[in-house]
């Protein structure tokens, strides 16, 4: 089996392994409550944001042998009623939940310190989904710009004088061909863009009334 930490190390430098997944949610809630591992059931109130099964749910954790099943099925009914508050709390859709836990007649003691170890966590994993969900639209943006200004040099550049600025760009060694071609096609139509008389120009013919 591949630790954990090599995994994660591998993802930084981008090295991606392909692993199997759950078809179901009812397969992913079975899977962390067999592990009995505490620190995984935290997972499990993220999962309830997602349409389940309880039955099919239960019946999965009927075919361990009975003790497990019978310790299981209670703390997953407990973290049912955890969620169906926190949800409340935060004012998201509780009505799956809360119609499993009326169907069901789902009734569990909960303590005060473990709904808060749920729902301090449910806010932290909730804050980093958020701040990835930002980063990825904050890289959207940065895409959405360069494709802006790659259409806006394609209608002023040819194909040819754009590899080599984007070589320049890169800080890519050019060839003596590149860099001759560079100082003699495309170094005075950039001059010609920047210059500030000509931007003014510019802006004063897009913006004057057209007449015909």
């Amino acid at each position: 089996m591949i630790p954990a930490k090599l995994i994660k190390d591998l993802e930084k430098i981008g090295f991606q392994l392909d692993f199997p997944t759950y078809k179901t949610n009812e397969d992913r809630l079975f899977e962390i409550l067999k592990t009995n591992n505490q620190r995984l059931f935290l997972a499990i109130p993220l999962l309830l944001q997602y349409p389940f099964a309880y039955d099919i749910t239960i019946n999965k954790l009927s075919s361990l042998n009975k003790d497990d099943a019978d310790r299981l099925i209670k703390q997953f009914n407990k973290i049912l009623i955890i969620t169906n508050k926190i949800f409340i709390l935060e004012s998201l859709n509780n009505y799956d939940i809360q119609n499993t836990i009326d169907r069901y007649s789902i009734k569990e003691e909960i303590k005060d310190e473990e709904f808060r170890y749920y729902y301090s966590s449910f806010k932290d994993f909730s804050k980093r989904t958020t701040d990835i969900e930002d980063e990825r639209f904050r890289e959207n943006i940065k895409l959405r710009g360069k494709l802006n200004i790659n259409k806006s040099l394609s209608r002023i550049f040819s194909p040819a004088k754009l590899r080599i600025m984007e070589k320049i760009f890169q800080h890519d060694k050019l060839t003596n061909t590149e860099l001759k071609y560079y100082y003699k096609a495309i170094s005075p139509l950039i001059r010609a863009i920047l210059n500030e008389s000509m931007d003014m120009y510019l802006r004063i013919i897009d913006s004057s009334k057209k007449y015909y």
